[in-house]
């Protein structure tokens, strides 16, 4: 538990110049927000490695290559955080089917487009064994809990206090960008020593642009959750051709 409160105090300490420069004002509401979206970038990371943790949170004998209860896990702290922190609507942490009429077209064309980048790359990577599980948990898991939790709650608390001069220079698409790359290439080891992988970092921060930029400007997370399912069960099912 330490490892993993320690590792993601690191991913907020590397992004808060960015969100000190960038505050609207130093408030105490803004500050409470602030507090609030540290709050539960915290809760998010540590439900996800629950099963890790404690074989007792694994509630399920199930031998799986995914983590299946830890994805559970994080919906489930998103849910209570809404419950409890009940300062804004849903539809400003962009939970909502509606959809801004003027960019929903060029939003499909966007998320067809990403689409067929990201398929036609997945043609040049390693193959590998069909495997079903695989297949239901990339075209289910990952859109739900990352999207509910980055381009949602994370995205809605920081356009509340943070500056934005325009869509390409929105600290707080760049910073929930940089976070969710961080999660999947940024770690600790046993002995606190970091770990890096450039790679899975600056693809996931990649999508995580596209996907913020999206959000913000369809009004919705349904795009981005949308386009990162079928992203990942796609690229997963060329690869196993």
């Amino acid at each position: 538990m330490t490892k993993i409160i320690a590792e993601n105090f690191l991913k907020l300490i590397i992004v808060s110049p960015i969100i000190i420069f960038t505050l609207k004002n130093k408030k105490l509401e803004t500050l409470k927000v602030l507090s609030a979206f540290v709050i539960f970038f915290l809760i998010n990371q540590i439900s996800i490695n629950l099963p890790f943790i404690s074989s007792e949170l694994q509630i399920s004998n199930w031998n799986s290559n995914w983590n299946w209860v830890g994805k559970i896990y994080t919906i489930i702290g998103s849910i209570l955080f809404l419950i409890f922190y009940r300062k804004y609507p849903l539809k400003d942490y962009f939970l909502t089917f509606k959809q801004e009429n003027k960019f929903f077209k060029k939003g499909v064309l966007i998320i067809i487009s990403l689409l067929i980048f990201k398929t036609t790359l997945m043609f040049f990577a390693p193959t590998k064994l069909l495997n079903w599980e695989t297949l239901f948990y990339q075209f289910s898991m990952p859109g739900i809990d990352e999207e509910i939790a980055y381009r949602g709650i994370m995205l809605g608390l920081l356009t509340k206090i943070l500056k934005c001069k325009n869509l390409i220079l929105n600290s707080s698409v760049w910073i929930t960008a940089i976070l969710f790359g961080f999660a999947h290439g940024l770690s600790l080891s046993k002995e606190f020593s970091i770990i890096f992988n450039i790679q899975p970092f600056l693809i996931t921060m990649f999508h995580g642009l596209i996907w913020g930029w999206i959000t913000i400007r369809s009004g919705s997370i349904l795009l981005a959750l949308i386009s990162h399912n079928l992203g990942n069960g796609m690229g997963n099912i060329i690869r196993m051709r």
